[in-house]
């Protein structure tokens, strides 16, 4: 296998998670430049990489001028950014691997993809979803026939209280005006693409959605409640606390202290404390967010006659992502947070069929020092390093097409959701 050379564009958490495929994996990746306009990142990638100095760049265009050569470009932007820097990378010609969402609207989606096919080059998006071995086996047995032909799909994500609060609530990702993507857009593109990944035979035709930001809002405040946590009467025994999220339990460090540039083990609890009295991340949750929901339910119709359901809800115990599939001929039903699953077939000797579990457990692979999807980042890099050295039997590499129709599932869903009607995807071609 050849050893691939890449180029990250946007250094922060996913960016790194990505990069460090060449970390485990040194002799199929190396990481050659990083594009991040903040120096504090410079540093750290370059000390982590081992980067020359005239491979640090603070802009794409500089970068893009120099030329270099290289086998992708991992765009790991902000969501507002992807459409502009997609088009670049992929206008000089390079193959991109492009964190989710793609983009918040189907004309720029479109757009990209067109860019893609007019020069030839492979868009990787970074549904890690689709690699982890919960999934990919799920994908094997409905390609292999197991379970007919699909009836009905059940899904759902709960994203648990400490990841809600710091990405969604007090996060960078908490409007949609700022950074351009709704909660099931930022969250759930992961499982809307699934939906469509597994069910590709067809394609989604028509979709209705309801949901609200009906909890975190400032009506829900408890009494006697102040702006920020550290000066609240209920800052220990308020959930929701900043203080209990972030320095007692130390959620989500990458994100919460990103913005005093700092390596994560350098910073004091006394920088951590004023931080928390000034930024967002210190203030109370039920005034922290914007206007994305904290709950939502997705109901898809597929041109085979198939039928899919996908509930969302923000502000859960523990974090889960469950799937029920009912086909003519057989089921799956599991949790991802089991890495296993129950596979029933039909009998002819057993009134409920036979049964049994279905453990993936062993073939998960976590190279991530904060998350992992489950082996999903170990995967796509590694599904996507042997397939540009030739290698296309990842059944997780699909064309973009596959992608955008998962991306449209969720435009036609927010639109269905906002006007309160039935949204045909029709519309969007």
């Amino acid at each position: 296998m050849k050893k691939l050379k890449t180029v990250v564009v946007g250094y922060g958490n996913r960016g790194q998670v990505y990069a460090d495929y060449s970390l485990d994996c040194p002799e199929q990746l190396e990481v050659i430049g990083i594009v991040d306009p903040n120096p504090f990142k410079h540093s750290e990638a370059k000390a982590r990489y081992g980067i020359q100095d005239e491979m640090l760049f603070f802009n794409l265009d500089d970068f893009l001028s120099k030329k270099i050569e290289c086998d992708f470009v991992i765009n790991a932007t902000m969501d507002a950014l992807h459409y502009e820097t997609a088009m670049k990378i992929l206008s000089a010609g390079y193959d991109m691997l492009m964190e989710k969402p793609i983009v918040p609207n189907e004309k720029e989606l479109l757009a990209i993809r067109d860019k893609a096919k007019e020069m030839g080059c492979n868009v990787f998006v970074g549904h890690v979803l689709r690699y982890t071995p919960f999934y990919r086996t799920i994908k094997k047995y409905i390609n292999e026939g197991k379970l007919g032909d699909i009836m009905t799909m059940e899904m759902n994500e709960h994203v648990c209280t400490p990841h809600f609060l710091a990405a969604f609530d007090r996060g960078k990702w908490n409007s949609e005006a700022a950074c351009g993507s709704g909660f099931l857009l930022a969250k759930c593109c992961h499982d809307m693409d699934v939906m469509c990944w597994l069910n590709n035979s067809t394609v989604p035709e028509k979709l209705a959605s309801m949901g609200s930001r009906s909890h975190f809002i400032k009506p829900k405040m408890p009494k006697d409640a102040t702006e920020f946590c550290y000066q609240c009467p209920h800052v220990d025994t308020c959930v929701y606390s900043a203080k209990r999220q972030y320095l007692h339990f130390g959620v989500m460090p990458f994100l919460v202290w990103d913005k005093l540039n700092k390596p994560l083990d350098e910073i004091t609890q006394e920088e951590k404390e004023e931080f928390l009295r000034r930024d967002n991340y210190g203030r109370c949750a039920y005034i922290a967010g914007g206007d994305l929901v904290d709950r939502q339910n997705v109901i898809v119709s597929f041109k085979d006659g198939s039928c899919c359901s996908f509930t969302l809800v923000g502000g859960t115990v523990a974090p889960e992502r469950y799937i029920h599939i009912v086909g003519t001929q057989g089921e799956i039903e599991g949790k991802i947070s089991e890495d296993k699953f129950v596979y029933r077939t039909y009998t002819t000797d057993q009134f409920n069929g036979s049964s049994e579990v279905v453990d993936v457990s062993k073939e998960v692979v976590n190279n991530a020092k904060f998350g992992g999807h489950s082996g999903g980042d170990f995967a796509i890099m590694h599904d996507l390093c042997a397939y540009l050295n030739g290698d296309k039997s990842s059944i997780s590499i699909t064309s973009i097409n596959d992608s955008v129709n998962g991306h449209l599932c969720v435009f036609a869903a927010e639109k269905a959701r906002k006007e309160n009607r039935l949204v045909a995807l029709a519309e969007f071609e």
